[in-house]
């Protein structure tokens, strides 16, 4: 039997080709992006353009796989797996942050933002910059600040007009500190729970109340077990979308700069819904049966004062001075 030659060119061009093939299917890469929001919140959808917009920009080469709803874990759990680049990215609070990063404690100092324009325009701006460096030190890349909103107080015991009709309710708080210390200045007793864990603890009445932005109190259904919430804004908590520094370091310089595009673009999505929903959401929760008070916040403002000394012996009292300053200065622009 006569055997074929195959010219040399063609067999070394079929394998280079073969090769090629090979290499752009192995080049593809899945992330994981974990969040403690369910499906179909304004969170979620941020992490779904961001999905979107970095599948594009990189041509197909990266897809993020996003697990919702505390899949990977509390936030503090997935953190931690971020800090050792388990994990490849999550929506990490301020709270988690101050963890590994001292300096994030200032974020929810008692009654330190009057808007959530001000408090964007601090953390967008030089402020921000400065704590993002500081995260970036620890191993954490904060890629953009996205949303999670002042914080407002509900319960299963009674109406909330002034600080004395916070005295005796059991509150949960979460691990930060600065909560507590609010909670415990207006004469609440604490029980710190994981948020995967807060509905059950609210409907078994282990606590009488929480406190967390009213876009979270819609979202996870917290209306059906408490019946009253006072809208205090007494904290704002910030979320922001961070990436592992081993992952960070696996991208290029131009497909970092598209990561951080994404996530401004996803992270302004977010703020505007939660921003447009707040009030349809409150009127939802009322026609649910949720009575809505908005006490004078004078009176909690003095109440909770001995809780911002703690958060300045925390942070450093010249860090707190100079972020502190950057808030006054952005209140009057």
């Amino acid at each position: 039997m006569r055997s074929r030659n195959i010219p040399k060119q063609l067999v070394v061009a079929l394998v280079a080709v073969a090769l090629g093939l090979f290499g752009a299917a192995f080049a593809q890469t899945t992330m994981r992006l974990a969040h403690i929001s369910p499906a179909g919140s304004p969170a979620d959808k941020g992490a779904q353009l961001f999905a979107n917009l970095v599948n594009q920009g990189t041509n197909g080469k990266y897809t993020i796989k996003i697990y919702p709803n505390s899949q990977l874990g509390s936030a503090p759990e997935y953190t931690q797996q971020i800090k050792l680049g388990t994990l490849a990215m999550g929506l990490v609070t301020s709270g988690q942050m101050q963890e590994y990063v001292k300096q994030y404690g200032i974020i929810e100092a008692p009654f330190l933002f009057s808007s959530l324009q001000q408090a964007h325009k601090v953390l967008d701006g030089p402020a921000g910059d400065q704590l993002a460096a500081l995260a970036k030190q620890q191993g954490f890349i904060i890629l953009s600040n996205w949303e999670w909103g002042f914080r407002q107080i509900t319960n299963s015991v009674r109406p909330i007009q002034e600080p004395a009709d916070m005295k005796g309710l059991k509150m949960r708080v979460p691990s930060e500190f600065q909560i507590q210390d609010m909670m415990k200045a207006l004469g609440a007793s604490t029980d710190t729970i994981a948020f995967p864990e807060l509905y059950t603890a609210l409907a078994q009445k282990v606590v009488d109340g929480q406190d967390n932005p009213v876009q979270t109190i819609f979202d996870q259904h917290f209306y059906e077990v408490q019946k009253y919430l006072a809208i205090t804004n007494h904290a704002y908590n910030t979320q922001m979308l961070v990436m592992s520094q081993h992952a960070w370091n696996s991208l290029s310089a131009q497909e970092q700069q598209v990561f951080m595009n994404a996530s401004k673009r996803a992270g302004d999505l977010v703020r505007n819904l939660d921003e447009q929903q707040q009030s349809s959401e409150i009127t939802q929760m009322q026609q649910k049966g949720m009575v809505v008070t908005h006490p004078d916040l004078a009176a909690f403002r003095k109440a909770v004062q001995p809780a911002d000394q703690q958060v300045y012996d925390y942070v450093g009292d010249a860090f707190a001075q100079k972020f502190v300053a950057e808030v006054e200065a952005a209140a009057g622009q």
